[in-house]
C-alpha cells in the first residue's frame, strides 16, 4: 500500500503548485489593473488640460466680443462700471476653466490611488498564494507520513 502516501504527496504537491500559481496570476492581474489606472490618470489630466485650454480660448473670445460691443455702443470699457463688469466676467470665466482643471486633477489623483491599492492587492495575493502553497505542502507531508504509518 505504498502508493497511498505517494498519491497523497503528489496531490499535495499539485495543490501547492496551484495555490502558488493562483497567487501569481492574481498578482499579474492586479499589476495590469494598476497600469491601466495609471494610464487613465494620465489621460484624465491630459483631457482636462485640453478642455480647460478650450474653455480659456472660448472665454477670451467672449471677452473680446464684450469689449467690441462696448466699443460699438460708444462705451469706454476701460473705466468705471464697464471695467468692473469685464473684470467680474473674466473672473467667473476663469473660475469655470479652473474647475475643469481641478476636476481632472481630482480624477487623476483618485485613479493613481486606485493604482497603488491594486499594486498592494497584487502583492498581498502573491504572498497569500505562497503561504497557501506552503500550507498545502506541509499538510501533504503530514498526510503522506500518516498514511505511510497506517498502511505499513
Amino acid at each position: 500500500m505504498i502508493w497511498v502516501p505517494i498519491m497523497m504527496a503528489a496531490a499535495a504537491a499539485f495543490q501547492a503548485y496551484q495555490a502558488n500559481e493562483q497567487g501569481k496570476a492574481q498578482n499579474r492581474l492586479a499589476q495590469y489593473n494598476a497600469d491601466i489606472a495609471t494610464q487613465e490618470a494620465a489621460a484624465a489630466e491630459r483631457d482636462a488640460a485640453i478642455a480647460a485650454a478650450d474653455k480659456r480660448r472660448d472665454n477670451a473670445a467672449l471677452l473680446s466680443r464684450q469689449r467690441a460691443l462696448y466699443a460699438k455702443a460708444g462705451v469706454v470699457g476701460t473705466t468705471g462700471s464697464p471695467l468692473m463688469v469685464a473684470a467680474e466676467t473674466a473672473g467667473e470665466l476663469e473660475r469655470s476653466a479652473s474647475a475643469i482643471d481641478t476636476a481632472g486633477a481630482n480624477q487623476a489623483r483618485a485613479l493613481r490611488q486606485q493604482s497603488v491599492l491594486e499594486r498592494f492587492s497584487g502583492a498581498s495575493a502573491r504572498r497569500a498564494g505562497r503561504l497557501n502553497a506552503i500550507g498545502h505542502g506541509i499538510q501533504g507531508v503530514s498526510d503522506a507520513v500518516g498514511a505511510y504509518y497506517k498502511y505499513n
